[in-house]
This record gives C-alpha cells, sequence and structure tokens, in this order.
C-alpha cells in the first residue's frame, strides 16, 4: 500500500511538473526600431510571429513589409533601397533563455532574462545576446526587450544610412497566449 501511495504521489508531481510546462505563442509580437542618431525614423510590426517553448527556446519571424512608418515615402526606401524586401523578406531570431529556470510561470512577477541566439535580417546571420525581462500577470507570459543593431553587421548601407543613422534601437514585445 505503502509503495501504491508513494507511486500515485510521484506520478501526480510529474504530471504537475508537466502541465506547468507549456509552449506559448503569438502572431501579434510587437518589433520596434528607432534610428539611435534620428528619432524621426521610427517604425512599427505588430504582427511579429513568436514562440516560447516549454524548454526555453525562443523565435521571432516576421515579414520586413510589416514595418509600418508615418511617412509612406520612408516605407517606400526602407523595403525597396534599404533591406530589399523582395529579396529578404523574413527577418528572424532563434535562441534560448539562458536562465530559463529562473522563472516561475506559476508565480506572477517580472523576471529578468538573458537570451542568445542567432539574429537573421537581410540574408544575413549574427550571433546576438540582449537582456530583456518576462513578466508573469494572471498566468500569462509577456517578454520584452530592447537592444542596438548596427545595420553594417546585416550589409544594409547606402549613401541615405550613412547620412541618417548606422545604429538603430529595437524594442520587442510579446504578449503570449
Amino acid at each position: 500500500m505503502k509503495k501504491l501511495i508513494c507511486t500515485l504521489f510521484i506520478l501526480g508531481l510529474v504530471v504537475t511538473q508537466l502541465s506547468a510546462q507549456k509552449n506559448y505563442s503569438t502572431s501579434k509580437a510587437q518589433v520596434r526600431f528607432i534610428a539611435v542618431d534620428d528619432k524621426d525614423i521610427d517604425a512599427v510590426n505588430n504582427d511579429a510571429v513568436s514562440r516560447l517553448q516549454a524548454n526555453g527556446d525562443l523565435s521571432f519571424i516576421m515579414l520586413m513589409t510589416g514595418f509600418k512608418f508615418d511617412m509612406e515615402t520612408m516605407q517606400k526606401h526602407f523595403n525597396e533601397e534599404y533591406v530589399e524586401s523582395d529579396k529578404f523578406p523574413r527577418a528572424l531570431f532563434n535562441g534560448k533563455i539562458t536562465n530559463f529556470n529562473s522563472i516561475n510561470f506559476n508565480k506572477e512577477g517580472i523576471y529578468p532574462v538573458t537570451v542568445a541566439g542567432n539574429m537573421q535580417v537581410h540574408g544575413v546571420n549574427k550571433a546576438v545576446q540582449t537582456n530583456g525581462l518576462i513578466e508573469i500577470k494572471g498566468g500569462v507570459p509577456k517578454a520584452t526587450a530592447k537592444f542596438t543593431v548596427a545595420l553594417k553587421d546585416f550589409k544594409i548601407g547606402g549613401i541615405l544610412i550613412k547620412m541618417v543613422a548606422d545604429k538603430i534601437d529595437i524594442e520587442v514585445t510579446a504578449t503570449y497566449q
């Protein structure tokens, strides 16, 4: 009888642990960029797809044409001349939250995280690492991060880039389901 009770107890712990490990996703993550030297260059993509897996894997994918600018001409230049959306339609990130075990998905709070992985923009892959936050509220995780990218690292250039901005600040927000 003791063996049966012990077995049921352990099975209960395993089931509880498995139910706590959940995959999350969203198709409405927001990615915003702002030129470091020219705050007028500002665009937002509200349709990035992101997945946060139970093992800490984190991914984002978005269409470059999804970035919206206040000025239509800036959007046209961005897609045609700089990121060449016809040749390189998507940007993506595949990585891992390196301190994933520090997040308690069953307890509300804000958890600092470090994310490391590979970002691909304009056909160029680059290893990146940044700090961010995972906020658990009502059992729903929300991830945020801010980091700076040098455009030349992704072979995005041109005369206008040299005159306007060579670095952009990126802000990412993803509320998962």
